[in-house]
């Protein structure tokens, strides 16, 4: 008899509670990675426990009521909840990190939910495919004098992960054309996107008409539908999208996948899920092994699960603070390095088409021409989106009726007249710059600052590169050519970092700090995301990306848990099933 069948013939409970003390696996943290891994591998038979910081959320109606009537309007303002908050802080952005700089304008501006399905609560839903040169970057664009060291080969390939990106797309639902997505920069797809497209907004389709064939520094303008985790028809028990045209903060009707949905899926098969339980502390046994979780419930009750092997499935910030608390996994001195996110930016403009923003999900279409070429050996790649929210990021359209009021007079009718001329003919593009993997970027443990467990709260060290801010700069001069090319005069162009070409926002992608790579000396997982100081202890999520790219990383650490868990039930001995690869 195995190990792992021996302990799952021996397990105990918990003194006085009845509840359940040993499993097949212990997860940390219920959002998307966690909550794949826990679904395949109950599903396969394995008794899994998950274990999230935060709380279930209230219904989505309750959730969109919140954020109406928030004084002050950000992705967590439908989240707030006074007790999760003090216990298991959801940073809202820069401000509520501690953070060490030389230049306070440079900082980490992205923040996250801890809550049982995570971020992706409020996330836009975009699934676009990291490209084949993503993989290697090293090898294709290294040797120029000043190409950041921290730009590595991962250890798998396109091609290695290529199948798991389809059986990802199955799993959260991904509306998207195959036509416009096969091959794009050598990285083929071997299954349909498992819906169609999410339809162009007007706007998408106008622009299209006015830009596609135009080429901006060598690079030929072509809009694409972006790829989202959004139905486009009935799929998977939820609803097509009705294009609420809030998927920030929340999709009422669950058109949008979130992570709950695995959460879901995986109690189905007879996974625990345990909130309020904030781990703080790993039992690294004599051989090396970790099976003992400790954690803190929000009254302060500390408890305890043992596993035959452990999954840490926070957010990169959350699971590099827990290993640095712990000292585990950490021989490389790589835990908590590497800290990335995506460098964003918008520029408005005003055309003179009536567009009509504000229906629909907030982006349908994109441009992917600036992402990949041999430019990469100097600057940094960028996806462009295609807004259909109008000037909703500056605080329209009340900010437009107190221009008008104030600065125009205008009242009445002729002030409604003005109102709709403006907001019909605004456009907001965007871009997603690559951040590159910095060793001094990083997440340490803050040695002050604790939440209301008294665990101290992660501490973040963020400068961007300048061959990240050199994409930046390219990305900012390609969104003014569309604007002028769609007709918007340059007195109706606003960019709001337009006096400082190193201002950007967050993505709210946060990746890094626990990178994966086939050298222990230089990595903290390897190729199948398990540590390499502990054999039966797992990482899922983006905190394993060496590189970043530039597309939205849900899609690829969905692929990566999904791939991780064939590996852990193998170790186990649990075979996982699978969709696409069997299709």
């Amino acid at each position: 008899m195995s190990p792992a069948k021996r302990a799952r013939g021996s397990r105990k409970s918990i003194a006085g509670t009845g509840r359940k003390h040993h499993f097949d696996v212990v997860i940390v943290g219920a959002g998307v990675a966690g909550a794949m891994v826990a679904y395949r591998l109950a599903q396969a038979g394995a008794s899994v426990v998950m274990l999230e910081a935060g709380v279930r959320n209230p219904g989505r109606i309750e959730m969109a009521g919140a954020y109406a009537v928030a004084k002050i309007k950000s992705p967590h303002s439908a989240y707030v909840q006074a007790e999760a908050d003090k216990n298991a802080p959801s940073p809202d952005g820069a401000a509520d990190y501690e953070q060490a700089f030389t230049n306070p304008d440079q900082l980490y501006k992205s923040g996250y939910e801890r809550r049982t399905g995570g971020s992706t609560w409020h996330w836009l839903g975009h699934t676009p495919r990291m490209l084949r040169a993503d993989f290697e970057m090293r090898s294709r664009y290294g040797g120029a004098s000043d190409f950041p060291p921290g730009l590595v080969n991962w250890p798998i390939s396109y091609d290695d992960l290529e199948p798991w990106l389809c059986e990802a797309e199955w799993e959260m639902g991904v509306a998207g054309s195959d036509e416009e997505w096969q091959d794009l920069f050598g990285s083929h797809r071997s299954h349909p996107f498992p819906m169609s497209m999410i339809w162009p907004s007007y706007s998408d389709m106008w622009i299209a008409g006015k830009i596609n064939g135009a080429r901006f520094d060598g690079f030929e303008y072509r809009v694409r539908s972006t790829p989202s985790a959004r139905n486009s028809s009935l799929y998977d028990g939820r609803p097509p999208c009705a294009g609420n045209s809030i998927c920030v903060p929340v999709c009422p009707i669950g058109a949008k996948y979130d992570g709950f949905v695995h959460v879901a899926k995986a109690m189905a098969h007879h996974a625990e899920l345990r909130e309020q339980c904030v781990v703080n502390e790993l039992d690294r046994d004599k051989d090396g092994s970790i099976h003992t979780v400790h954690f803190l419930n929000y009254q302060g009750e500390p408890g305890t699960v043992t596993g035959d092997v452990v999954v840490l499935a926070a957010n990169a910030i959350e699971t590099a603070k827990l290993l640095l608390m712990t000292g585990l996994a950490n021989t490389s001195g790589e835990v908590g390095c590497n800290l990335m996110d995506h460098l964003s930016k918008s520029t408005y403009g005003i055309v003179p088409e009536k567009l009509f923003p504000f229906r629909g999900p907030p982006s349908t279409s994109g441009i992917e021409s600036f992402r990949d070429g041999e430019f990469r050996a100097q600057r940094a790649g960028y996806r462009v989106s295609l807004n259909n929210d109008g000037w909703a990021r500056r605080g329209t359209p009340q900010t437009q009726i107190v221009d008008l009021v104030t600065k125009q007079r205008l009242i009445g009718q002729e002030l409604q007249a003005a109102l709709f001329d403006q907001v019909t003919r605004q456009i907001r593009l965007s871009c997603s710059v690559e951040v590159s993997p910095d060793h001094n970027n990083k997440v340490e443990v803050s040695p002050d600052q604790k939440d209301g467990l008294n665990i101290p709260k992660p501490k973040l060290t963020f400068t961007p590169s300048d061959y990240s801010f050199r994409g930046l700069v390219h990305a900012t001069h390609a969104l003014q050519d569309m604007l002028r090319l769609l007709g918007a005069k340059q007195s109706d162009i606003f960019d709001a970092n337009a006096a400082d070409p190193k201002a950007y926002d967050g993505a709210g992608h946060i990746m890094g700090t626990c990178r994966m790579g086939n050298d222990p000396a230089t990595s903290v997982v390897d190729a199948q995301c398990r540590t390499h100081d502990h054999k039966n202890m797992f990482i899922a999520g983006a905190a394993v990306f060496p590189t970043a790219g530039s597309p939205n990383p849900t899609l690829t650490l969905a692929a990566l848990a999904l791939r991780a868990a064939k590996d852990i039930g193998e170790q186990l001995g649990f075979k996982t099933q699978s969709i696409a690869m069997r299709s």
